[in-house]
């Protein structure tokens, strides 16, 4: 009898026990027989990690001392589950809910494709399924943007075919094991936002392909828990956007770039009414150590 490949499901936890916990129950319902959960508690200041371990004390709960990020507090997870001989690892968000055949439908097309690295499903609205959040984008190191698939249209009015992408959103991807021996782990410089971008880039610079799936579905509130911090993903989503060009993009996409962010900026200031803000945010983008977070911007925002 063939035994499915043991997959590892990762989701991170940070003062959101009610997000966590609805994604939980909904993985009590996957048909897929080969998994194990582990939570990263992200130093919660609500009493997370302690409800977490009393209603689900068969899972790993793990906790952390400090608010390192996104990246670092799923590499937490990710280095416990290498060594617990993981073949697959399924990075999920807390805020998120699963269809039951959302993981057995990408492991068995990795399985078939030993070319694809990185797999995931389509992210659909949690509020209305039918509308897509995200099928993948591409990344354009000319405006520091991703490019997304088939973002706002109904799932049933796209192609039924699964596409090839340069990006899968953090909210749910599945990575091959060798792949995070080849290129290492999701890279813990940014805090939050284009981590992944950078861990998904550097994966098919190094000759993996990156798919979403079609069949596989999974339902995302968006942005959960970062809304409760004022002014928080305003500021990383901007100055992180720089510092991924400043990591990734060669000499002549940087000039590019360069340019092309602050005449955006001035249209979005103008056009949109955006704070002035936003020019602050980008120039500190282009002054911030592009190795290294600023834990001291951190902790202005999340208190």
């Amino acid at each position: 009898m063939m035994v499915n490949p043991k997959v590892f499901i990762i989701i991170l936890n940070f003062n959101s026990f009610q997000d966590t916990k609805e994604c939980l129950q909904s993985l009590k319902q996957i048909n897929y027989d080969n998994y194990e959960i582990v939570v990263v508690d992200n130093a919660s200041k609500d009493n997370s990690y302690e409800k977490l371990k009393e209603e689900f004390d068969s899972y790993n709960i793990i906790k952390c001392n400090e608010n390192l990020g996104y990246a670092n507090g799923n590499n937490i997870g990710i280095k416990y589950a290498l060594e617990r001989d993981a073949e697959y690892i399924c990075i999920l968000n807390n805020d998120v809910v699963v269809k039951s055949d959302f993981l057995t439908k990408i492991i068995k097309v990795m399985v078939d494709r030993k070319d694809i690295g990185i797999a995931g499903p389509c992210i659909c609205n949690y509020q209305d399924k039918n509308i897509i959040q995200a099928m993948g984008a591409n990344i354009n190191l000319y405006s520091g943007l991703t490019q997304g698939k088939y973002k706002g249209y109904k799932y049933n009015d796209i192609p039924k075919r699964d596409i090839l992408v340069d990006y899968l959103g953090g909210a749910c991807f599945v990575c091959r094991r060798e792949v995070f021996e080849k290129i290492g782990l999701i890279p813990e410089n940014y805090f939050l936002f284009f981590e992944e971008t950078e861990f998904c880039y550097k994966a098919g610079k190094n000759g993996y392909r990156l798919l979403c799936i079609y069949e596989s579905r999974i339902y995302h509130k968006g942005s959960s828990t970062i809304s409760k911090y004022s002014g928080l993903s305003y500021y990383f989503l901007n100055r992180n956007r720089v510092i991924f060009i400043k990591r990734n993009a060669n000499f002549f996409e940087k000039i590019i770039f360069s340019v092309y962010i602050f005449i955006e900026a001035v249209g979005r200031i103008i056009i949109r009414k955006e704070s002035l803000t936003l020019i602050k945010n980008i120039i500190s983008g282009f002054k911030a150590d592009a190795k290294n977070i600023d834990m001291e911007i951190v902790k202005s925002f999340v208190k």
